[in-house]
């Protein structure tokens, strides 16, 4: 039995390895463990266009939807992607969507869990980008349009991503310092590169994005230990 932590799956229809990735390890947990999603499970695209589709045909979603009837616990918080998919998570998958920041006690760690999106580092652009008015606003774009805005975003992201890795980092590290005493370890997400500074107290750990790997924190009795697979996508549905 363990508690694991992901985040930053952006699951949409459009990427199913991401879904197929993701849906073969959640297989993979037992029935008595725990599951926290740091946030971004969905990507902002499947919020505002792919609503529509049957949930069940993602096999990550299916497969967290599985996991519950297992006897899994399920915990969300939100992303700056899914902030308004609560409801979606809750009726369909049997989560618990919780506000950020959340904080846990597991294996006598005592842990905070944050996305990490409102903590001081993001343009206000992005900021803009997680209210309602603009996803209803995305979702009546053509869908040529919508393609070629997703992907400017994409490739705006791309360019700045080493500087604004870096800037989210100082940011968390400084939140980390601040929590000093108070908490074991800090689990972030956002930041989709993994980061484990194992010495730093509270230890600071990362998790990682989903786009191209697996990438958890996985806490049972021999401790708290960061795991960056290699990509199982190729395996089939």
């Amino acid at each position: 039995m363990a508690t694991y932590f992901a985040s930053d799956v952006h699951l949409r229809f459009d990427y199913p390895e991401r879904g197929r990735r993701f849906g073969h390890w959640v297989s993979g947990l037992g029935g008595d463990e725990t599951l926290w999603i740091a946030g971004d499970l969905c990507d902002f695209w499947y919020q505002a266009r792919q609503r529509h589709v049957d949930p069940r045909s993602c096999p990550g979603l299916r497969a967290l939807a599985d996991f519950r009837s297992r006897g899994g616990t399920l915990n969300i918080i939100p992303g700056n992607h899914d902030r308004w998919l609560g409801p979606f998570y809750e009726d369909v998958l049997g989560a618990s969507f919780l506000p950020e920041p959340v904080d846990i006690e597991a294996y006598g760690l005592r842990i905070r869990i944050v996305h990490g999106h409102m903590l001081g580092a993001r343009p206000y652009w992005k900021e803009c980008m997680e209210a309602q008015a603009f996803l209803r606003g995305f979702s009546l774009l053509p869908s040529p349009i919508a393609h070629v805005l997703d992907w400017l975003m994409n490739l705006s992201n791309q360019r700045s991503r080493l500087a604004s890795e870096e800037r989210h980092l100082k940011v968390y590290r400084r939140y980390a310092r601040e929590r000093a005493g108070w908490h074991d370890l800090m689990v972030f997400g956002h930041v989709h590169r993994t980061v484990d500074e194992s010495q730093a107290s509270p230890r600071v750990v990362v998790l990682g994005g989903w786009h191209d790997r697996a990438s958890f924190l996985k806490i049972d009795e021999s401790g708290a230990k960061l795991i960056t697979e290699a990509d199982p996508a190729v395996i089939p549905c």
